[in-house]
């Protein structure tokens, strides 16, 4: 899997910290070229493939800072510890968990077992920047 140039954040945040060997990601949305194309609520603005590509885009994301956190040695993530996954939609939408396994998917295929996580899928009625999709995670990391 192609693993993409991290966008820049647009606010007063940190994209992510280390602490103790525990690596916060902070919220990620699924830009592209810097921008969120497709914006809205699933089953209102956004149909749920548009919304599964973007929760996949969100995990490469996340996947390319968890790459800069460890200078490119990704055998340097012993495992992701946890994923939430957070969507935009209308109260008729229950493909909540498929959609969830398209971002949880690009951490298994990249990372085999150590991608392997809990997770939690939580409805919102609104997203930062008016996404459908966003992701945040926390990786266990291996330090020197």
């Amino acid at each position: 899997m192609e693993i993409l140039e991290p966008g820049k954040h647009d606010f007063n945040y940190l994209p992510y910290k280390l602490h103790r060997g525990i690596l916060y990601l902070a919220g990620q949305l699924a830009k592209e070229d810097g921008v969120l194309k497709n914006q809205g609520r699933i089953n209102e603005e956004i149909d749920e493939l548009e919304a599964k590509r973007q929760a996949k885009l969100c995990a490469i994301h996340a996947l390319s800072w968890l790459k800069i956190a460890v200078d490119g040695d990704v055998n340097k993530i012993e495992c992701i510890l946890d994923l939430k996954v957070y969507v935009a939609c209308d109260n008729k939408f229950n493909g909540m968990s498929s959609l969830a396994d398209e971002a949880s998917n690009v951490f298994i295929d990249t990372l085999g077992e150590n991608g392997r996580h809990p997770r939690s899928v939580l409805a919102v009625q609104r997203l930062p920047q008016n996404a459908p999709v966003m992701i945040d995670l926390r990786a266990a990391i291996i330090q020197d």
